[in-house]
């Protein structure tokens, strides 16, 4: 698997899949620059490797599975509200397909040890029941494979930045914060291996973090 990056052009066509969709955060001209930074530095985490089964928790409008797709030899995707008819015709535009249901996180629709890639951006914010959301990603990979986690910050701060962007219920569905995640990591079976981060306008302590990318590991 080559280096994996999401840019501008990649997007162009893709539809808004259902309401609460943000691809239309990732073309806007400052915002849809840090909205596709962030999925690159999570990229950039992965092995340049190709993987037999990888799996996408969350595909939404499905603008990362055509990056995902050179390296997979299978394709799944599992969103719990987009309608997988419009991302089947992107796929099918672009040359590549993929196995997508509507189902949930917390009971995944999969044997143990199915997958060897998983990969979730911008979900697990949005899950009350998050330990058991990171024990079944656990359950579907295969020992040695990789889960590949990305959420924005939860606080005020990101509160009062997304309503200036225009998404007025931020405060009412982001209700798990980064530190809420990574406190259950090692209980659900991982094993942390990296992370990268996205900081404004400077790194930590003096900047404001907007976002977190974490590898992790199902051990062998």
């Amino acid at each position: 698997m080559n280096q994996l990056k999401i840019t501008l052009e990649m997007l162009d066509g893709i539809p808004q899949n259902g309401p609460t969709d943000p691809i239309n955060y990732y073309r806007r001209p400052f915002i849809g620059t840090l909205f596709r930074h962030r999925i690159n530095l999570g990229l950039q985490l992965l092995p340049q490797q190709s993987y037999g089964r990888v799996l996408e928790i969350g595909y939404g409008s499905g603008f990362l599975l055509p990056t995902l797709a050179p390296g997979a030899r299978e394709l799944h995707g599992l969103d719990l509200d987009a309608d997988p008819a419009p991302v089947h015709r992107m796929l099918a535009s672009r040359g590549c397909a993929a196995t997508l249901v509507q189902g949930s996180v917390y009971d995944l629709p999969y044997a143990t040890g199915t997958f060897d890639l998983v990969v979730s951006f911008s979900t697990f914010e949005h899950l009350h029941e998050y330990h058991r959301a990171l024990a079944e990603t656990c359950r579907v990979l295969a020992p040695g494979g990789v889960f590949l986690l990305g959420m924005p910050s939860v606080n005020k701060t990101m509160e009062w930045l997304f309503h200036a962007i225009g998404h007025s219920t931020i405060d009412d569905v982001h209700v798990t914060s980064p530190q809420m995640v990574t406190s259950a990591f090692t209980g659900a079976g991982f094993r942390p291996a990296a992370a990268a981060y996205l900081d404004f306008p400077l790194a930590q302590p003096f900047g404001l973090r907007l976002y977190n990318n974490w590898l992790l590991e199902k051990p062998v």
